[in-house]
């Protein structure tokens, strides 16, 4: 019996290009200059996104004042780290800070129902409505991921 060639399809993912990477110090007074350069590093590149430019502030303003407020604890000796790639068909950011992390393994993001006026898990539920979001093993690094427009 002679054996078979495998017919199985394996799709290659293009390898993400980095186009931004920074490390911040975790205060507050600072968001907005570092969600500017974050933009600025996008813009530059003419790569067009999903979200409008407000929207994109958004959700970085978000993710980037949950790191600052959950994970250093408004701690400025702490840092937050931030790293922004691309490929085809999105645009990845990756916002880590150092703090202990969190069990989101069990987040269910809930957006039928969800009670936007409750002051816990609004964040992630705002989030939740303009891009995937997922976390590392840890729960210290949140991974935004922003389609592409088309």
């Amino acid at each position: 019996m002679r054996p078979t060639a495998s017919h199985e399809t394996h799709m290659i993912q293009p390898t993400p290009i980095p186009i931004f990477e920074k490390t911040f110090q975790s205060d507050p007074s600072q968001r907005k200059n570092i969600i500017d350069l974050i933009c600025h590093a996008i813009i530059e590149r003419r790569i067009p996104l999903s979200l409008s430019p407000e929207e994109l502030f958004l959700v970085l303003d978000e993710a980037i004042t949950n790191a600052i407020e959950h994970g250093n604890r408004w701690d400025p000796s702490k840092s937050i780290h931030v790293r922004v790639e691309t490929q085809d068909s999105r645009v990845t950011v990756r916002i880590r800070d150092e703090g202990e992390g969190f069990n989101h393994r069990g987040l269910k993001l809930n957006t039928k129902n969800r009670d936007i006026m409750s002051n816990r898990g609004r964040g992630i539920y705002i989030l939740s409505q303009f891009c995937d979001i997922s976390w590392n093993e840890r729960g210290n690094e949140i991974i935004l991921t922003i389609p592409r427009k088309k």
